[in-house]
This record gives C-alpha cells, sequence and structure tokens, in this order.
C-alpha cells in the first residue's frame, strides 16, 4: 500500500475521535509538538537521516470542543443518510443527491444535523420552501449526527489500531 493511503485516527485529549487524517499529517503534527503518537502501522516513512513509523492514532494535546463530530456538509450528509433520498427512498449517486432543510431556511431552518437531509432532485422541487408535513411528504428517517462507526462503515476503515478508541 502506498504511504498516502495510510490513514491516521485523530483523537482529542479525552481520547474522543475527532477526525480521520492522512498519516504523513500525523506524523508532521506530532513532529511539531501537536499531538503524540498512541499506536503505529509497520510501515515507515525516511529521510536521509532519520525513520519514522506512520501514525495510526494520534493524540491532540488539547480537548476540542464542537458542537458535532463532523462538519454538516454534503459529504457527511451523504454518508449519514447511505445515500439514500429520505423521501422516497430513492438511491443516488453523489452528483444526483441534493440537501434539503427539513425547515426550511425561509421559515428559520438552518444547516445543522437536525435539519439537513439528503434528498432526490425531484423530492426537493416538490417539498419546496414547505416543511414535509406542509407538502403532505414523510421522512424516511428523523435526521441525527453523524456517528464515527457511521463513517468508519461507509469509508470501509476496519483498522485494528481503531478500534480501542470508539
Amino acid at each position: 500500500m502506498l504511504i498516502h493511503n495510510y490513514q491516521a485516527l485523530k483523537l482529542d485529549a479525552s481520547y474522543r475521535p475527532v477526525d480521520v487524517i492522512p498519516a504523513v499529517e500525523a506524523l508532521v503534527s506530532t513532529m511539531m509538538g501537536k499531538t503524540t503518537v498512541l499506536e503505529t502501522y509497520e510501515q515507515t516513512i525516511s529521510s536521509p537521516n532519520l525513520s519514522f513509523r506512520l501514525p495510526a492514532v494520534v493524540v491532540l494535546k488539547k480537548v476540542v470542543k464542537k458542537g458535532g463530530s463532523f462538519a454538516c456538509d454534503r459529504k457527511h450528509v451523504y454518508i449519514r443518510d447511505k445515500g439514500c433520498c429520505q423521501y422516497c427512498g430513492k438511491n443516488l449517486t453523489k452528483t444526483e443527491s441534493t440537501l434539503d432543510h427539513v425547515v426550511p431556511k425561509s421559515q428559520g431552518g438552518i444547516i445543522s444535523w437536525d435539519n439537513v437531509v439528503l434528498s432526490c432532485f425531484d423530492c426537493n422541487q416538490k417539498k419546496g420552501s414547505r416543511t414535509p408535513e406542509q407538502a403532505s411528504m414523510k421522512l424516511r428517517k428523523q435526521p441525527k449526527f453523524l456517528t464515527y462507526a457511521e463513517y468508519l462503515a461507509y469509508m470501509n476503515f476496519d483498522i485494528d489500531a481503531w478500534k480501542d478508541y470508539f
């Protein structure tokens, strides 16, 4: 496997997962004193004078204060909703998918994990600037935060070194 294909799990100081980053980026953050390596891969990276094992898990030296685990964006909503329109159930490609505000912006809705769902273009157009109830449409499931388990399953990460941190 190429060095650029290795990923590292990044934890905050309370050992809570906060991100998945390239292992090389994790190594650089460790060299800069921002993180400490907890687990490594067998794979090494070398300079003319030194050799380092690629980090598999790093921990930040501070606690990250975020509202949620992941940014509420199209990529992450697509993962959470498993590429499925939350109104009609159609399986969508990333380019066919749109984000729909359950409570529309025009009615005070915001971009948040509990107010944004994946939608096909047709359902998004049909719903328009109404709530699902106003449009006589039903959500397949209530929107919620994307969990790390859902993210890792989608990304097909099955890394033994990470299992103890979830």
